[in-house]
C-alpha cells in the first residue's frame, strides 16, 4: 500500500480539516462561522467536507480527525435510514388501527 503525502491536500481541504478540528459541534453557531470563514452555505461546506474525508491524503494528514468524522457520518446515515416515517393522515392512529 502506498502512502499519499498530506501535502497533496488542497489548501481548502486543509482549512476544512483545521476548522473541524477546532469546532467539533454541529450547531447554528458553527453554521454561521462556516458562512463567514468559507463564504459558502453550510450545505456546500458539508459536501466539501464529505469529499475531503474520503481522500487518502486527508487520512494521512489527520487520521484521528478523519476517522472520527467518518464514524459520525456513518452514525448519522444509519440513524436516518432507521427512521420510520408515518404519513400525516396516519399519525393519530394507533398501530392496531392501521
Amino acid at each position: 500500500m502506498t502512502t499519499i503525502p498530506a501535502d497533496e491536500l488542497s489548501e481548502l481541504a486543509k482549512h476544512v480539516l483545521a476548522f473541524e478540528h477546532d469546532r467539533a459541534r454541529h450547531d447554528r453557531t458553527k453554521e454561521a462561522e462556516i458562512r463567514v470563514e468559507f463564504d459558502m452555505s453550510p450545505a456546500r461546506y458539508y459536501q466539501v467536507l464529505n469529499r475531503v474525508i474520503d481522500t487518502p491524503a486527508a487520512l494521512a494528514y489527520d487520521p484521528q480527525l478523519v476517522g472520527r468524522l467518518q464514524r459520525l457520518r456513518r452514525t448519522r446515515t444509519s440513524a436516518r435510514a432507521a427512521r420510520s416515517f408515518v404519513a400525516p393522515a396516519d399519525a393519530h392512529r394507533t398501530e392496531e388501527e392501521r
